[in-house]
């Protein structure tokens, strides 16, 4: 089995019943994100945009580039909220490191997009960027996914992610939950269960 991608993981757990048998079939028979990432165009534009230290007016050529009416439509929405949190304060773009979790037979891609410094401590951001606000259990799974991950090789680091639309970043908490550690080792073996018997 290839890594799953950090989305596509929490999105599986967060979902009950039979859509978590088609969300790992869909998965398998790569119908997954790798093909259909609406949101990839606009969170390559602002990765390029940092690493080749560009203004922020780049993200409108992202935007002008868009053939599909409904990226036309909600890329603006989401180009202005990560503008509202670029000024939000002074932050220095770093590369952020990537990785990789095992949880089981599970592997899982760690790829927070950005790194700025932030109040002189280096936080890592991974973009969140769906019209629906990020919920409270999405935005928990995914941070304790990150955390577990990450903070180990990069202890200094604020562990975080960003709400673009709405320009509102969340930061993980200090004291990991192990009741959710727990939830999410079985929710990888769950995975890796189906994933084998389709």
């Amino acid at each position: 089995m290839e890594k799953v991608s950090l989305t596509y993981f929490v999105d599986f757990v967060l979902r009950s019943g039979t859509p978590k048998l088609t969300g790992v079939r869909e998965y398998k028979e790569r119908k997954d994100e790798l093909s259909t990432d609406f949101y990839r165009p606009i969170r390559e534009g602002i990765v390029a945009m940092h690493r080749r230290g560009e203004c922020e007016s780049v993200l409108d050529t992202v935007i002008a580039a868009q053939t599909d009416e409904k990226r036309r439509r909600i890329y603006p929405h989401v180009v202005a909220g990560y503008r509202k949190f670029l000024a939000s304060g002074d932050k220095r773009w770093f590369e952020p490191p990537h990785g990789a979790m095992k949880l089981g037979d599970l592997e899982i891609n760690l790829n927070p997009e950005v790194g700025f410094v932030i109040d002189k401590k280096p936080h890592l951001v991974k973009l969140y960027f769906r019209q629906e606000p990020l919920a409270a259990k999405r935005s928990a799974v995914a941070l304790a996914l990150l955390t577990s991950g990450l903070s180990r090789f990069y202890p200094n680091h604020v562990i975080t992610m960003l709400d673009v639309p709405r320009a509102k970043l969340h930061t993980a908490k200090d004291v990991p939950n192990p009741r959710l550690d727990v939830l999410l080792r079985g929710e990888a073996a769950a995975f890796s269960t189906m994933y084998e018997a389709l």
